[in-house]
C-alpha cells in the first residue's frame, strides 16, 4: 500500500514539475464568470505647453506690419532701410496715401528722409487733431497749406517718388515715434511768415523749421 502512495505521489511531481516547464504553472486558472485583475498604470504627468517663442524684430518685419500704439524709435539709417524696402515692395496705393505722397514729393524731394518724414508727420498729426479734417487729402488740399496737387510728380516711376510713398505709409502706420513730435506747421527757413511769430518753435530739420 505505502508503494502505491509513493508512486502516486512521484507521479503527481513529476506532472507538476512537467506544468512548470511548459509555462503553465505561471498563469493560474481564472474561475468562469471572473474578470481579470488588471493592474492600474500610475498616472502619466502633463507637461505644460511649450512657451512660444517671440521672433526677433526686424526693419522688414517693421516695415509691413499692421499699425498699433507702440511707437519704435528710429535712427535716420534705420528709417533709410524702412524705405528701401518698401520702395522695393509696392502695394496699390490709395487716394490718402497717394495725395500724402505728392506733399512729401512737392514739399521735401529735396530733403532727406529724415526731412521727408516730418513733413509727412505734420499731416498726420492735423488729420488727428479736432481743428483739421480727418483725411490726407483734405488737409493738404486746404488753401494756402501746402504745395498745389496739380503740378506733379508727372513721373511716378522714379526714386523719389517711391521714397515718398514709402515715407507716407511709414508716417501713416503711425509706429514709428515722432520725429518733430506734435508739429502741425512748417515753412522754408529762407522765409519769415507772419503766423511763426505766435507759434512755438520745435526744430529745424534741413530746410524746414517747424512749430505746434
Amino acid at each position: 500500500m505505502s508503494i502505491v502512495v509513493k508512486s502516486g505521489v512521484v507521479g503527481l511531481l513529476a506532472v507538476s514539475l512537467f506544468a512548470v516547464s511548459r509555462g503553465l504553472a505561471a498563469s493560474p486558472a481564472i474561475p468562469e464568470g471572473s474578470s481579470p485583475t488588471v493592474q492600474a498604470r500610475p498616472a502619466e504627468t502633463e507637461l505644460p505647453p511649450p512657451t512660444p517663442v517671440a521672433p526677433s524684430p526686424t526693419i522688414e518685419a517693421a516695415a509691413i506690419a499692421p499699425a498699433s500704439t507702440v511707437h519704435t524709435v528710429i535712427t535716420p539709417e534705420a528709417l533709410g532701410r524702412m524705405v528701401a524696402f518698401r520702395a522695393a515692395h509696392p502695394r496699390p496705393l490709395g487716394p490718402d496715401t497717394e495725395c500724402l505722397a505728392k506733399t512729401v514729393y512737392l514739399e521735401a524731394a529735396n530733403q532727406t528722409l529724415w526731412g521727408q518724414l516730418a513733413v509727412a508727420q505734420v499731416i498726420v498729426n492735423r488729420m488727428n487733431s479736432s481743428t483739421y479734417p480727418k483725411s490726407a487729402c483734405a488737409v493738404v488740399e486746404q488753401p494756402k497749406q501746402f504745395a498745389d496737387q496739380s503740378t506733379g510728380p508727372d513721373d511716378q516711376s522714379g526714386k523719389s517718388w517711391n521714397a515718398a510713398v514709402a515715407i507716407a505709409r511709414i508716417a501713416q502706420d503711425g509706429r514709428v515715434t515722432q520725429v518733430v513730435p506734435g508739429a502741425l506747421f512748417f515753412h522754408a527757413s529762407y522765409v519769415s511768415p507772419s503766423w511763426s511769430q505766435s507759434r512755438e518753435r520745435i526744430a529745424q530739420i534741413g530746410d524746414h523749421i517747424f512749430y505746434r
